[in-house]
């Protein structure tokens, strides 16, 4: 009997045309950072720095609020950002290095820590960049190696060579680090760099407002492009590669990011991990390829040694 007095069940309306409109706005909301990040300019780059944590804030708070209705949102943020972080690390070569021009190249961030030479001298690759320099680690570094320059300043920075050096560009406002040719069986222009961190202020430690340093990348970017040969960029850039200026010196001048040869990965191994930030750069100029791309752990170092061996592409075989 009690069920002849039951309440009849509601229907569940059906979401209207609008409704659903916004619902879809809000799942691709995320996605419209790969065609603002750049347009954002200096507030792009704070996000691409943040993103991996943003990202992940962003998508707790809409599951708190939103509830069942926020999976969908959250699910798309988690996914947008992990193809905005991962898909720079993603394999893209170009080409293997002509036979017998290859030349092994080994760029590090020691953060001043002798522990770190070892490691460096046993990876004995043709060219060593060492970042974060000092004259201590610096005369142990060249018993290692016949050919080596040296620069003092804020971006202290040596070049160990077995090829013969000659240094062009000391540092200076708009070249943080050294450009100096290498005499290898194909000739080339190093720049061997340390371009300081982005932070919100230039005061204290070696560190740059945000926009002086995308200036300095800006500044860097039009030096390389405008070199008539060969050319390699090594170095901690400390520019995330989700980042304008990483974006600004691959694609506004052609350069190829030669630790893509395989899967790349974050070289900030300490306080900032979570931020999974590959700040240390080999780029190779056009022409060029790289090849046996691989990190390099830094005992006491704050980053990990990225290692190529670059030079000119092969040939591709002829078609047919």
């Amino acid at each position: 009997m009690a069920d002849r007095f039951a309440p009849a069940p509601v229907p569940r309306r059906r979401p209207g045309p609008a409704a659903l409109a916004r619902a879809l706005a809000v799942v691709a909301l995320p996605w419209t950072w790969f065609a603002l990040r750049d347009l954002l300019g200096i507030v792009g780059d704070v996000l691409a720095i943040a993103l991996p944590v943003l990202v992940g804030l962003v998508a707790a708070v809409v599951l708190v609020v939103g509830r069942r209705r926020g999976v969908l949102p959250a699910v798309s943020a988690l996914v947008a950002g992990a193809v905005a972080v991962i898909a720079p690390w993603t394999p893209a070569d170009v080409g293997a290095v002509a036979a017998g021009s290859g030349v092994s190249v080994v760029s590090a961030n020691v953060t001043g820590m002798a522990s770190t030479v070892p490691a460096l001298l046993a990876a004995s690759p043709d060219v060593l960049v060492v970042v974060e320099n000092n004259g201590y680690l610096d005369e142990d570094l060249a018993a290692g190696y016949p050919h080596h320059e040296f620069t003092w300043g804020s971006a202290t920075v040596g070049v160990y060579s077995r090829h013969p050096l000659r240094l062009l560009d000391e540092p200076g406002r708009d070249l943080p680090g050294m450009r100096v040719a290498v005499d290898a069986p194909t000739p080339f222009v190093l720049y061997a760099l340390h371009v300081p961190r982005p932070w919100w202020t230039g005061r204290g430690a070696y560190q740059a407002t945000l926009g002086e340093h995308h200036r300095l990348v800006a500044a860097l970017a039009a030096r390389v492009a405008a070199e008539p040969g060969p050319v390699v960029v090594a170095g901690d850039l400390n520019s995330t590669d989700r980042g304008r200026g990483y974006r600004l010196l691959v694609d506004g001048t052609g350069l190829t990011d030669a630790m893509r040869d395989a899967w790349a990965a974050p070289t900030s191994v300490t306080t900032w991990r979570p931020l999974l930030l590959r700040i240390d750069h080999l780029l190779v100029g056009p022409g060029w390829c790289g090849d046996t791309a691989h990190r390099l752990p830094l005992p006491g170092s704050d980053h990990d040694a990225i290692a190529a061996t670059v030079g000119p592409c092969a040939a591709p075989p002829p078609s047919g």
